[in-house]
C-alpha cells in the first residue's frame, strides 16, 4: 500500500466510524477498492506467471515478504469475507465447494 492508500485507508476508517460521516467512508473505500482493482488489472494484463511467483522484497518482514499471488489471493479472501458476513450474512465461497484452493496459488 502506497503513501496515499494509506491515507485513503486512514480517513475512510475514521468516517465509518461516525454516523454522519459513515456514507462518505463507504464512498472512500469504494475509491480505495477501485483503485486496487485498477492495479490488479495491470498486474493481470503485464505480469506472467513467474512474476506473479515472485517475491519483490524478499527477506523483508510482514506482507512485503509475500509473492503477489498470494497478496491477490489475500486481497479476494477479504473481498469474500467483507460481501458474505458482512454484507450478505451468509457463507463465504472459499469456504463451500466451489472455493479457490490455496495450492492453485501456491504451487
Amino acid at each position: 500500500m502506497n503513501k496515499e492508500w494509506s491515507e485513503l485507508n486512514k480517513t475512510m476508517q475514521t468516517q465509518i466510524r461516525k454516523n454522519d460521516t459513515y456514507e462518505a467512508g463507504i464512498d472512500t473505500l469504494f475509491e480505495l477498492r477501485n483503485r486496487l482493482m485498477k492495479i490488479l488489472t495491470v498486474f493481470y494484463s503485464e505480469l506472467n506467471r513467474e512474476e506473479f511467483n515472485a517475491i519483490p522484497f524478499l527477506n523483508a518482514d510482514g506482507y512485503h515478504s509475500k509473492t503477489i499471488a498470494y497478496s491477490i489471493w489475500h486481497i479476494f479472501r477479504i473481498e469474500d469475507i467483507v460481501a458474505h458476513i458482512l454484507i450478505n450474512e451468509d457463507e463465504q465461497v472459499f469456504c463451500t465447494g466451489g472455493g479457490i484452493r490455496r495450492e492453485s496459488i501456491h504451487p
